[in-house]
């Protein structure tokens, strides 16, 4: 019953209390503080018994950087071991920041230095000292700060982080400290003590100061001090006693003093008879809800009396402190309190006590009135007297609150620094898999390396063992490709920085795997800049990095999307320290390629971690000895590591292209004779050294070739021109339901040549405008009889626009183009066939594409398209020749409808790490308004083979065949191509 009744007037007492100030959720520091230096003694020990003491120990920040640093940290523990002993708190004081770049990083060796020995016995440490009229830029101080509390609390995780100290009349140089995101970072703050003595305009600034903590860090433990005690003992328990009761309830929460051995021994001494006061945590109750009256005989004097009203939330107690007039007249004080048990008037100079002179009850149990006396110090009324300052219980009525966004990247940042002191190095087993599609009716090229990586702190590099195009093997000598990448971002998010590079955002909880995580979402600060946008899942416990999803932004040159997923999982222990590292990392990067956009999916999985290696520097020796390629990442992305003498050296000789001796044959019903090929493959990502992309096949009697200039006019737009021929004279003919109509084949030579402007108006979409120029030539045949009109040569203009949208795998490709014949004369027997209104005409297209891609490395390529037009005659209707965007395997050109829907699919596996295998199968359903109508189905299968031969050759065979409506018998229906390809 007697706890019951306890807890009822807590909660009654919560009524009471001012609503403005945010309690700390453990506020450590309670009780006197003292102020010493390193290098003086410790207290007398008979002065910290008994008595709820904080030592502020300041240590010299010169000590830092000099060869003294070693004697203060020897120092600093012996000390610690000594207060640890008597159970005294220990705020340990660090000082300022650095002065100059130069002395960062010895100084933040020397803080975590300092943190690692304070571990365990130190409840706060202090950092960030200016001075009154010369406080720092704010944006280098927040940085230093933020990188000092992180550094800090990655080793001693329960200590609290307090700023300071802080000239009290720096109000509005603070408020932006916190506004600019120091406010997570520090628990409390230090305000420097009265210049002299405690004035009003020193009351006056801390008043303005605890104004701005309130509204920016509510929670905030505030230190005041020093205050400098004179040397005689009465007049230093006076003031001492006079400033800490005066803070009671307030958001200033320890005093701090300094004085000779005398004023500090009679401070302790009175601060002894007050242990429950000082040590409560004590709040301002409501004087409205209390009533409180102080009277002189009937004069009100509430106003005018010194005072404060507070409750102590650990002991259960109200306490009324007043600064009477000495030989005054009496007071009176009139009030209503809950659970009064014995009145008693106590001396904080003294120690004495006594019952008030007059005491009445009023109707209610609760309201008092009492004769108090007067003095020329404060006294203090404590409605409770002899409770046990030790009795405490507790209601827990909270409901599960999030912490604030800045909170958590604190906490990782804390826990990432606690990591990467702890990891010295790693060796792990890295393999690479990339594919990508060049167009809907290609096999996927696929390429995997296997890796060896080093990693050490600001030096990661890695030993390629094995490289892989297309099923085809390499372990040394392998072909050179273009060594292409997005631009670097040198700032991640969630990394500390000096600048402010993201904002970031709370979006709730989610569960990652079987770990529940804070979804944080971050956009860069300043888009003009390239950085990242997405999310980071940070595990709710150990504050460690989960699952990061990102978009790079501003790109430049041919990388025009980055869309990024990574992994991180545990990778073994140190110290009983689980350590999370990237584990599996997916991306999705869209580059311009030959004027075209081109989805390049990459897969990165990294095993057989080995955490802090002994043979770290051994291996990695042995790998830069030897004869493999090397790759290291550097601020200005990933380069080779190549060998020079006896040495590795980094090389900015970047490998911007790649060519290969093509020699082949295309065997297809739309030549009377083989197709020969042989000639270069070149892509070239910086041709002329002029930041141009170009792109060329030249076999021999084929040319086709693109020259591209990426990153125009702010990055987004891109152009380019496409030129295209062929030497030898294709084939066209015609089929109706009674076959192949005899007399009407045409031989025809085309040429091209084109430009496209595109605009990358998102990561994912851009937009294009295209114009065409073709120039067919048209010749008779052989068997092309008499009476058959051919077509006039002619020149056709077309201009068009594209849409892209490009995400997660998927490609979504929308074209239109209309199209004008310079002349377009009559044709055919007899003009049958012939309408003067084709001689323009227009095309479209919407097409869908997406990849699976299994761990095996196995692909599946799936494409829908349907293709339509107007007044498509014989010469413009969708054709499905080798070259067309239409092609189906095994299907020939002389297959033509005028409006199209298809279906295509693929399936790509190795076999045996020797042989690459590519399955095709297609399915289309199309009618030609120039004939019957009718819709009709066409199928095309295929297989590809794909392998290293000798002399580091590759052969392809592509090996197509169809099935056909019975109209298109005598069409043909096998293709074949054969190649062999050398890379140069």
């Amino acid at each position: 019953m007697i706890v019951c009744g306890r807890l009822v007037v807590a909660v009654a007492a919560f009524a009471l209390l001012v609503p403005a100030r945010e309690l700390a959720a453990d506020t450590k520091l309670r009780g006197i503080a003292i102020d010493r230096r390193l290098d003086a003694d410790p207290l007398p020990a008979d002065l910290t018994r008994n008595v709820p003491v904080i030592v502020r120990l300041s240590i010299d920040r010169a000590a830092s950087g000099d060869a003294a640093a070693n004697a203060t940290l020897e120092r600093l523990q012996r000390l610690l071991a000594t207060y640890q002993s008597r159970n005294t708190q220990i705020v340990l004081a660090l000082g300022g920041i650095p002065a100059t770049d130069g002395e960062v990083e010895p100084w933040r060796r020397f803080v975590r230095a300092v943190a690692e020995r304070g571990r365990g016995k130190v409840a706060a440490y202090q950092i960030g000292e200016i001075q009154t009229g010369a406080a720092p830029d704010v944006n280098r101080y927040v940085y230093l700060l933020k990188l000092a509390a992180v550094q800090i609390r990655s080793v001693d995780a329960d200590a609290l982080i307090l700023q300071g100290g802080i000239p009290a009349g720096e109000s509005d140089w603070q408020a932006r400290v916190l506004t600019a995101g120091a406010a997570p970072y520090v628990d409390g703050i230090a305000l420097d003590g009265p210049p002299a003595q405690d004035d009003e305009a020193f009351r006056s600034a801390v008043q303005r100061m605890a104004a701005i903590i309130e509204r920016e860090k509510p929670s905030a433990t505030v230190l005041v001090g020093p205050i400098r005690l004179p040397p005689d003992p009465a007049a230093a328990t006076s003031q001492s006693m006079d400033a800490v009761l005066r803070s009671l309830g307030t958001s200033i929460q320890v005093t701090v003093f300094a004085g000779d051995a005398a004023a500090l021994g009679a401070t302790l001494a009175a601060a002894a008879r007050l242990t429950d006061v000082i040590a409560g945590d004590l709040v301002a109750l409501d004087e409205r809800t209390a009533d409180l009256r102080i009277l002189q005989g009937t004069s009100n004097v509430t106003p005018v009396i010194a005072h404060r009203l507070v409750y102590s939330l650990t002991g259960f107690s109200t306490y009324l402190v007043y600064w009477g007039k000495p030989n005054g007249p009496p007071l009176d004080v009139e009030i209503t309190v809950a659970n009064v048990t014995t009145p008693m008037v106590r001396d904080p100079m003294t120690g004495a006590t006594q019952t008030p002179a007059r005491m009445q009850k009023g109707p209610q149990d609760n309201r008092l009135r009492m004769a108090l006396p007067a003095a020329d110090h404060p006294l203090i009324v404590d409605f409770n007297f002899g409770n046990s300052s030790s009795f405490g219980a507790g209601v827990d009525v909270r409901t599960e609150a999030l912490p604030r966004v800045e909170e958590i990247v604190f906490r990782h940042q804390q826990a990432q620094a606690a990591q990467d002191a702890a990891l010295r190095n790693y060796i792990a087993h890295v393999r690479i898999e990339q594919h990508f599609h060049p167009s809907p009716a290609d096999p996927a090229y696929n390429l995997i390396t296997e890796n060896r990586l080093f990693s050490e702190p600001g030096v990661v590099e890695w030993e390629e063992l094995s490289f892989e195009l297309n099923g085809a093997k390499w372990t040394t000598n392998r072909p050179s490709l273009p060594l292409v990448q997005a631009e670097k971002v040198l700032s991640l998010p969630l990394d500390l920085r000096l600048n402010q590079d993201y904002t970031y955002r709370l979006s709730g909880v989610e569960t990652v795997g079987e770990r529940a995580a804070f979804v944080v979402r971050f956009d860069p600060a300043d888009p003009a800049h390239a950085l990242y946008r997405g999310t980071v899942w940070i595990d709710r416990s150990t504050y460690a990095r989960l699952k990061v999803q990102a978009v790079e932004t501003k790109l430049s040159g041919p990388v025009v999307s980055n869309d990024e997923t990574q992994l991180f999982e545990p990778s073994g222990n140190i110290d009983g320290r689980t350590v999370w590292l990237l584990n599996h990392l997916i991306s999705k990067q869209i580059f311009l390629i030959a004027g075209r956009s081109v989805l390049i999916e990459r897969e990165v999985r990294l095993s057989d971690f080995v955490l802090n290696a002994s043979d770290f520097d051994r291996e990695r020796s042995a790998a830069r000895a030897s004869n493999q390629i090397m790759y290291r990442d550097t601020n200005e992305g990933v380069r080779y590591l190549v060998k020079q003498g006896d040495t590795r050296v980094v090389s900015n000789q970047l490998t911007t292209s790649a060519r290969a001796f093509v020699l082949g044959a295309d065997i297809d019903p739309s030549f009377d004779t083989p197709l020969p090929i042989g000639g270069l493959n070149i892509l070239d990502f910086n041709f002329l050294n002029r930041n141009l992309q170009l792109a060329l096949l030249y076999g021999g009697v084929i040319v086709f070739g693109n020259v591209q200039h990426a990153n125009l006019w702010g990055g987004k737009f891109d152009a380019s021109v496409d030129f295209s021929g062929l030497a030898l004279k294709a084939n066209d003919d015609v089929f109706d339901a009674q076959g192949k109509r005899n007399g009407e084949r045409v031989n025809r030579i085309p040429l091209g040549a084109g430009a496209n402007l595109g605009y990358q108006f998102t990561p994912f979409q851009k937009v294009s405008g295209h114009y065409e120029f073709k120039y067919d030539a048209y010749f008779r045949d052989a068997t092309t009889a008499a009476s058959f009109v051919i077509p006039s040569s002619t020149a056709t203009n077309g201009e068009g626009a594209g849409y892209e949208y490009r995400r997660r795998g998927y490609s979504l490709l929308a074209n239109v183009a209309t199209y004008r014949r310079s002349t377009w004369n009559p044709w055919g027997a007899s003009g049958d066939g012939f309408d003067a209104g084709d001689r323009t005409y227009t095309k479209y297209d919407l097409g869908l594409s997406k990849d699976f891609t299994f761990n095996t490395f196995h692909t599946i390529h799936l494409n829908g398209t349907y293709f339509g037009g107007q007044r498509l005659d014989r010469f413009s209707t969708y054709q499905f020749g080798l070259f067309d965007a239409t092609r189906m395997h095994g299907v020939p050109s002389a297959v033509r409808f005028g409006e199209l829907g298809m279906l295509r699919g693929s399936y790509s596996f190795n076999l045996f790490d020797q042989y690459r295998l590519d399955l095709f199968l297609d399915h289309a359903g199309g009618r030609d308004p120039q004939t019957d109508n009718l819709w009709r189905q066409v199928t095309g299968t295929g297989i590809r083979l794909n392998l290293r031969t000798p002399r580091n050759t590759i052969l392809q065979v592509d090996f197509g065949k169809s099935i056909l409506p019975d109209v298109y018998r005598g069409a043909g229906s096998t293709v074949l191509q054969v190649l062999l390809l050398k890379p140069l």
